[in-house]
């Protein structure tokens, strides 16, 4: 069996690391030949070119649509390509046009990481409806259910969830990086967020969370709040945490690409999205045993289950969070249990080994 991932995205965003999670995962299976079509100078081009990967490009300019569509079929043929996985929205697009000029023997696949809302209009059912949509796989249940007035046929749709390499988190220590880097007293308990600084990580709402926290602190140690990311929002987010009198209690770090050496020095991983499709952060913070605090966001409570592996509050509920995290902070019975409970359940459920095996079954067994 041949496979082509497709896509046409410049950064390297959620949807492509999975891909090439993926790709790495099942590189050595000998009944799999697999390939990645990407745009020219993209960043996933020069990863692959740099690891070696089986990987096409084509140019994205004014005629990215046409040229897309021609490498595809060309590929396609000259391949012989059984399955064409799209993993994103405007590759999909590219694909069903090059299907019209392919034969029978290949099948599309569409994979979708976010579980932002589809405007129920004619062009988008259409769309995600297409027969040559062989199956849509979703990374959870919420990312399923965006499709609910959008299909009619629901056998289409399959969640296969994301995963991590537990063992890269396990066991880790705090090496008081942060501590160091801020001048953190050693005793500062770190209150943190991996995200990027967009609307739908809603990090005004992380920091409204921070002031509540910081006003009602009853753990006679001090508490400041760690945000690592970059993104559009920075500014306005720096200029909100001064309005609020906190650029003292609240830091950005930026993009960080050590979140394994970074985490462990959380005492509480606390993310306020008000939509998402199964963000990576959460496994990654059970795998290191850090306390996650939570919206419902999404897919989160698919893992985050209230009082067990985690706590959970409405969207936006900077109140019912902040009280949530000062739980976690003062009450150690209830810390340790949701910290074994959650790692457990990583570690089951969610360890790249997991994620191998799924995708493995799902393509050897895939029905045209």
């Amino acid at each position: 069996m041949k496979i082509l991932n497709i896509t046409s995205v410049m950064e390297l965003r959620g949807g492509d690391s999975q891909m090439y999670t993926i790709y790495n995962l099942l590189k050595d299976k000998s009944d799999f030949k697999q390939y990645i079509l990407c745009p020219e100078n993209s960043v996933l081009s020069r990863i692959c070119k740099k690891d070696t990967a089986s990987f096409f490009t084509y140019k994205k300019n004014k005629l990215k649509l046409i040229n897309l569509v021609i490498a595809i079929v060309k590929i396609c043929r000259k391949e012989s390509i059984s399955i064409i996985h799209i993993h994103d929205s405007t590759a999909l697009n590219a694909g069903l046009l090059a299907m019209k000029f392919l034969n029978k023997s290949t099948s599309l696949i569409l994979s979708r990481k976010r579980n932002n809302r589809i405007k129920n209009k004619f062009l988008n059912r259409y769309k995600y409806s297409h027969p040559s949509i062989k199956k849509i796989v979703c990374v959870s249940k919420a990312v399923e259910a965006i499709f609910e007035n959008i299909i009619p046929d629901k056998e289409r749709l399959l969640t296969i969830y994301d995963a991590i390499d537990v063992a890269k988190f396990a066991g880790k220590e705090s090496q008081n990086i942060l501590h160091k880097e801020f001048n953190f007293s050693p005793e500062t308990i770190i209150i943190g967020n991996i995200a990027g600084l967009t609307n739908q990580k809603d990090i005004y709402t992380f920091i409204d969370t921070a002031k509540k926290i910081k006003d009602k602190n009853n753990t006679n140690q001090p508490i400041k709040f760690v945000i690592i990311g970059d993104g559009p929002l920075k500014n306005d987010l720096t200029a909100y945490t001064k309005s609020l009198h906190l650029q003292n209690e609240v830091f950005f770090t930026g993009f960080r690409n050590n979140i394994a050496d970074l985490l462990p020095e959380f005492h509480v991983f606390l993310t306020t999205s008000i939509t998402e499709g199964l963000p990576l952060t959460v496994y990654e913070a059970f795998a290191c045993k850090v306390p996650v605090v939570a919206t419902k966001a999404g897919g989160i409570p698919e893992v985050v289950l209230n009082l067990e592996t985690g706590f959970l509050s409405e969207l936006k509920d900077s109140e019912m969070l902040s009280e949530n995290v000062l739980e976690i902070l003062t009450n150690t019975y209830l810390k340790e249990n949701i910290k074994t409970n959650a790692f457990n359940l990583v570690y089951k459920n969610h360890d790249l080994s997991v994620m191998e095996e799924n995708y493995y079954q799902f393509y050897r067994n895939f029905k045209k």
